[in-house]
């Protein structure tokens, strides 16, 4: 039986990190399983398919998350309109 490590992470990782042992796993098994001489091209085939997937899934989900932190902020203020220049002097003061 191989060595076992446990780590904790947040639970909105476990997919991404069980994702990335898949793509390892994979890529182990296809070193193992390729011709002789085709190792890297098999093995660079899947990383950058995988990678591409894997890519296109964080930057999906960054942008929900930026999204998410937005909603929850609410709109944003618009800004506040001036009125047009008033006289702020008083009354001259009446000379007898």
């Amino acid at each position: 039986m191989k060595p076992t490590v446990t780590i904790e992470i947040p639970a909105e990782s476990e997919a991404l990190v069980r994702q990335l042992l898949g793509l390892h796993e994979e890529l182990q098994n296809l070193a193992l399983a390729a011709a002789d001489g085709t190792v890297l091209d098999v093995c660079e085939e899947a990383v950058l398919q995988r990678g591409r997937d894997l890519n296109s899934k964080l930057l999906a989900d960054a942008v929900a998350r930026r999204v998410e932190a937005a909603e929850k902020r609410g709109r944003r203020s618009a800004p506040a309109t001036a009125v047009g220049p008033k006289k702020t002097a008083g009354q001259p003061p009446v000379s007898s």
